[in-house]
């Protein structure tokens, strides 16, 4: 599973069955003629911003959830905000950072993208990775190259969404960690990485890695089961908003893979958010078919293709 990509989003009820698809219609792009204007946000465009990601729960995740945890000007974004409007109305957000992250709504797409890669050029934003729908990184993509961006590195993921639980789980094991847990639970996240990526995040950035560790066990969103002081299973709920949660790092320790406790753990985590939420998703690369056999398994079903595009440092 991938390293910082791997996410599980759940949303609340909605009011229909048909509201409720309007609101998870797959990406698309529609073209209109340019008519917008740019500008950075601050926190005082807190309430607007996130009237305009509730449109779509499950495409804002990634970004409400940086808002609703930092505010819209914060260090932990690693980057600065930028919305796009139409008639004076936000129509599009983006985060302009270590990670490129953008929304926009239905038919203002390829002009707020086109806008946003312009910023990003004209700031000389060093990016790390663009990530979203398939089709809105495509088309954000084509505007930013024009612009001498290169990619590194380009991985697919598909979607996957929930709409009940699989099954009741036969115990409960999990727990969320705690920060007496920091050491096992860190050397778990780095572990992961390491296999991911083959770099110890804990010698590329020790104090940045160890301080989102500690926040995501003190906001309490970090899952485990421990054996014998040894982390097993870990899950991280990154995000969570009122509509959805994002999680990601879903990991088991390799003396465990070859049995049921991967399944076993996501069976009860789901089990466990559906207590208050309805709709589940998410992400997995499209080369890991046993991973994906696991959330079959658990009741997800394929949605549609997600992009992970990694940037080239800027020359």
């Amino acid at each position: 599973m991938q390293q910082e990509m791997s996410l599980l989003t759940v949303s609340h009820s909605l009011t229909s069955q048909s509201r409720r698809a309007e609101l998870y219609q797959p990406f698309e792009v529609r073209c209109h003629k340019p008519s917008g204007r740019t500008g950075e946000l601050s926190n005082h465009d807190f309430e607007r911003v996130i009237r305009l990601l509730a449109q779509n729960p499950l495409y804002g995740i990634h970004l409400r959830s940086l808002i609703e945890d930092y505010g819209l000007v914060h260090a932990a974004h690693r980057g600065r905000f930028f919305g796009y409007y139409e008639d004076n109305q936000l129509a599009g957000v983006v985060l302009l950072g270590h990670a490129f992250l953008l929304f926009a709504e239905l038919g203002a797409e390829d002009d707020a993208l086109g806008q946003f890669a312009r910023i990003a050029a004209d700031t000389w934003t060093e990016g790390h990775v663009i990530y979203g729908p398939r089709q809105q990184v495509e088309t954000f993509w084509r505007h930013l190259e024009q612009h001498g961006f290169q990619t590194r590195l380009t991985r697919n993921h598909r979607l996957y969404v929930c709409h009940s639980p699989h099954s009741r789980p036969d115990r409960f094991q999990l727990q969320p960690a705690t920060p007496a847990e920091l050491e096992v639970v860190s050397n778990a996240q780095a572990e992961m990485v390491i296999e991911e990526s083959g770099t110890d995040p804990r010698l590329k950035d020790p104090e940045g890695f160890r301080c989102r560790v500690t926040e995501r066990i003190l906001r309490e969103r970090t899952w485990v089961k421990i054996v014998d002081g040894k982390v097993i299973f870990k899950a991280e709920l990154v995000s969570d908003t009122p509509d959805v949660i994002y999680l990601e790092g879903i990991w088991t320790h390799w003396q465990y893979r070859h049995s049921s406790l991967t399944q076993d753990c996501l069976v009860e985590l789901v089990y466990r958010l559906f207590m208050n939420r309805q709709v589940l998703s998410l992400l997995a690369e499209a080369i890991e078919d046993s991973d994906i056999r696991v959330y079959e398994q658990a009741g997800f079903v394929y949605r549609e293709d997600y992009q992970a595009r990694f940037l080239k440092p800027l020359s």
